[in-house]
């Protein structure tokens, strides 16, 4: 479970860091974090701990890891991204947002699995079974990417839609 939390943090310090770093890339300034900020981190926070919630429902260990890979890893890293952009509200395109958040998110991806990786060999914590868990939990990743561009991709460049839509649900 800490391990858990401790990804849970992760993902909340990528948030803030992409958000003073990741307007440099675009806009040639840095982020100036705002109130959204924290409304988007409380959803991060919320959105891990439901997809921890389905990792422990879930009986069967290896459907519920592909399920805390994709959700958890994936999806959520990739919303990571996706509210960076739309809090900062800066011009980015669909190509743009799609092949940066493939890198980061694979790249967030591989660091966690070297982690599992040290933890299981230098640790009493058992994180694989065998290397095909490493291979299948990278996949698993790639599909909540997969999932998280179609859902999120066709917002990017339409930050006064998602305003309205954020303001007639909250």
């Amino acid at each position: 479970m800490i391990y858990l939390l401790t990804i849970t943090l992760g993902l909340c310090s990528c948030y803030f860091a992409l958000f003073l770093i990741l307007p440099l890339l675009f806009q040639k300034e840095i982020g100036k974090i705002n109130k959204r900020s924290f409304f988007s981190v409380f959803i991060i926070v919320g959105l891990s701990l439901f997809v921890y919630y389905l990792n422990f429902i879930i009986p069967d260990f290896e459907i519920a890891n592909r399920v805390l890979h994709a959700f958890g890893g994936g999806f959520l890293a990739s919303l990571v991204c996706f509210l960076v952009v739309k809090d900062g509200k800066f011009s980015i395109t669909k190509f743009q947002f799609f092949i940066f958040t493939l890198l980061l998110v694979t790249f967030l991806g591989v660091m966690n699995e070297i982690a599992e990786f040290f933890l299981q060999n230098y640790t009493s914590m058992i994180m694989a079974k065998n290397i095909n868990d490493t291979w299948l939990d990278l996949i698993s990743n790639l599909f909540g990417i997969t999932i998280a561009g179609v859902s999120f991709i066709p917002f990017i460049n339409n930050n006064k839609k998602i305003s309205l839509v954020l303001k007639e649900h909250f």
